[in-house]
């Protein structure tokens, strides 16, 4: 888990929504919109990426994606085509996007304090428990996760930012994946918690 690889991640997060939001509404895209995709703000797009991860990616294949009178199998394939078309000038925008952008929304110092951080945000396991939980042959993960904390986006769909970030155990990870907004799964995570815990008392 390295900075860079964040700045990646979060990255195709933005890519994946400008790229459906213009195939949707029948709009060309190329190289020439760096700067459209530069200044694209997530955040202002919450209905769009409803639309994405609850009906695009739930209609079956051959239907027509609720809103417009593209079938999904062809919002699919032009996504790929175009993924392809920009194939030369996407590690050009990935750079602009790590140095003009994701520097100002997630900032170094802020990661490096997620990356140290020893309490899960959600379950209020710790690092020294866990070390206590492997050490009492107690864990039964088959990788080699789980050591230190990871970082989460509260809400799943958005970018890594200062706001959207916190630290998360590997357990809670697997367990929010990206369908439970922060607050949805606060009780799911301490509930593991308590779990993870009532198996360093017995």
């Amino acid at each position: 888990m390295t900075y860079l690889s964040k700045s990646n991640d979060s990255f195709k997060s933005r890519l994946r929504i400008f790229l459906f939001d213009k195939i949707i509404h029948g709009k060309a895209v190329d190289s020439s919109l760096l700067e459209e995709f530069l200044e694209y703000d997530l955040s202002e797009k919450q209905d769009l990426i409803k639309k994405y991860a609850a009906e695009f990616f739930h209609t079956e294949r051959g239907e027509t994606l609720p809103g417009t009178e593209m079938q999904i199998d062809a919002i699919y394939i032009t996504i790929k085509e175009t993924e392809r078309k920009l194939k030369a000038v996407l590690p050009q925008w990935r750079k602009e996007y790590f140095h003009k952008v994701f520097k100002k929304q997630l900032h170094p110092d802020k990661f490096k304090a997620l990356q140290e951080a020893n309490e899960c945000y959600y379950c209020n396991i710790t690092v020294d428990e866990i070390v206590e939980l492997a050490k009492s042959n107690k864990l039964f993960k088959k990788n080699e996760r789980g050591w230190r904390m990871e970082i989460d986006r509260k809400a799943p769909n958005q970018e890594y930012s200062d706001n959207n970030c916190e630290p998360i155990c590997y357990w809670c990870n697997n367990a929010k994946t990206d369908e439970f907004s922060a607050e949805e799964f606060k009780p799911i995570g301490m509930a593991i918690g308590n779990a993870l815990r009532a198996r360093l008392k017995n």
